[in-house]
């Protein structure tokens, strides 16, 4: 209401009067301009500073990562409590570090970074933690769990010095910026002075026309009009005088031709549409049978393969050919393992025994460049997973990762069990290959989970239905390295789809 009642004041003015009022305005205006460009300088230069801040924290951290390797190293060497008391203080000061800086940063690819140094060191400080605990109890092979640990921590430090290199990189950006931006604001100082002769210029000469622009609109408008052209915009000329009355009266009669045409096209739309639900629905219902079509003939194909691999079995049992009995009984299971599922969610231990079948039959393809090692703990067996979960990761990995590499490539499952922050037991599973791993390019485009995308189909589907059947709360993460290596991470709450099973 008052802004609408300054609206008829202001109409109601006389020209001189806006001429004034928009001069002090412009000037108010120019002056708050150069106000916000003292405060954003000042802005940047404090955020230069926490840019530098952050820069001692990040070197800081590199420092207690090799302080932490060096404590471990001599206390497995010597068993000196006092080194192990050093690399537990080191890895907490190194763990509390990492997620203050998720807040401190906003490039995405710091972020990158980040998140890899938060995931490289939880995982070498896993292995750490398990040579301290073979090393204590006086297991001999406590090294082999210290050197894979270390591995990890040497990429580790160089995430960390990446990320030392991309925050003095932006802390050089923020200053170059700051001295550009004083320059600017030097230059601007001066242009707001030609600026303001400028627009005092245009202030009269906008206040001088506003009496002859509403008579040209109006004639304008009536030549479209009478030209056939009804899509005119009504006219927004506000004042109060004669040609403010002619304006609107002119307005009613454009709007009223006009929605009596759209009438008319709207009829005409409506035969059309109707027309097109009629083409849309028998067309929907030939598709409808050519689905049930081919649903049939999909249910006939894998009996038929299925009865066929029976039937080649034992026509080389009778011929004692004992490895095409193996292969052939082994392909069968593979079927039959599918055909016979009527739920989709199935223990674990099922889908490893199918995996273990799937690796005989590429093992006689691959030989000795294919090797398998599952470490599984049989409390993980007994949980309930939606089928075929790890078999298409199993299968990509095999045909991307390791059949192009010459020398071939080691795959390994692991699960275990763990307790998360909210105590709720939780299932982590690894996938990994040693295979030729992924460029940048090509884990961004798995990592989008996009079922059309080539080469990344299975592990799509795999993402969409773990996402589907065990909640927001199942995860699969993937980490590759073009020099090569590939790992998938899938984890879920232990008890996520055993009620689907039940």
């Amino acid at each position: 209401m008052f802004i609408r009642r300054i609206g008829e004041i202001w109409e109601h003015l006389s020209i001189r009067i806006k001429f004034l009022v928009s001069f002090f305005c412009m000037l108010a205006l120019v002056s708050l301009f150069n106000l916000y460009l003292n405060n954003n300088n000042y802005a940047i230069t404090d955020q230069f500073n926490d840019t530098m801040k952050d820069y001692y924290g990040i070197n800081r951290m590199q420092l207690l990562v090799e302080d932490n390797y060096t404590a471990l190293d001599s206390f497995l060497k010597t068993l000196d409590q006092g080194e192990k008391n050093k690399y537990q203080r080191t890895r907490n000061e190194i763990q509390s570090m990492i997620e203050p800086f998720y807040e401190e940063f906003n490039s995405l690819d710091i972020y990158f970074y980040i998140k890899a140094i938060d995931n490289s060191t939880a995982m070498y400080f896993d292995y750490f933690e398990k040579a301290i605990s073979d090393r204590e109890q006086g297991v001999d092979d406590y090294y082999v769990s210290f050197y894979e640990g270390r591995d990890i921590q040497q990429y580790t430090s160089k995430y960390i010095q990446t990320l030392l290199n991309l925050s003095l990189n932006e802390g050089t950006k923020l200053y170059s910026q700051v001295v550009r931006e004083a320059e600017v604001m030097r230059s601007i100082s001066i242009i707001t002075i030609a600026a303001m002769f400028l627009f005092t210029m245009l202030i009269v000469m906008l206040l001088t026309n506003k009496l002859v622009n509403p008579i040209k609109k109006l004639a304008q408008s009536s030549m479209l009009m009478a030209q056939g052209d009804l899509d005119i915009e009504p006219l927004s000329i506000r004042s109060k005088d004669e040609i403010g009355v002619l304006a609107d009266s002119f307005s009613i009669m454009s709007t009223n031709i006009r929605k009596y045409v759209q009438d008319l096209k709207q009829k005409a739309e409506i035969e059309k549409k109707l027309h097109e639900e009629e083409l849309k629905i028998f067309r929907m219902e030939q598709l409808v049978k050519e689905a049930r079509f081919e649903a049939l003939q999909s249910q006939i194909n894998p009996h038929f393969l299925f009865n066929t691999l029976n039937t080649i079995s034992r026509t080389a049992m009778f011929e004692n050919a004992d490895k095409t009995v193996k292969l052939t009984r082994t392909l069968s299971n593979l079927f039959r393992y599918r055909l016979r599922q009527k739920n989709a969610i199935v223990p674990m231990e099922e889908e490893l025994h199918i995996i273990g079948e799937y690796i005989y039959l590429q093992k006689v393809r691959f030989g000795d460049r294919l090797k398998y090692i599952e470490c599984v703990t049989d409390e993980c067996k007994q949980v309930f997973i939606p089928i075929f979960l790890f078999q298409p990761l199993v299968e990509n990995a095999i045909i991307h990762g390791i059949e192009p590499k010459v020398e071939g490539g080691k795959i390994r499952i692991k699960a275990m069990t763990r307790v998360d922050g909210a105590g709720e037991e939780v299932v982590l599973v690894r996938i990994t290959n040693t295979g030729i791993g992924m460029s940048r390019e090509q884990l961004t485009r798995v990592r989008s989970f996009d079922v059309s995308a080539e080469n990344s189909i299975g592990i799509a589907n795999v993402y969409h239905r773990l996402r589907i059947a065990g909640g927001g709360s199942s995860q699969l993460t993937i980490r590759s390295r073009a020099s090569g290596g590939t790992s998938i991470e899938i984890r879920f709450a232990k008890e996520s789809f055993k009620d689907a099973y039940l």
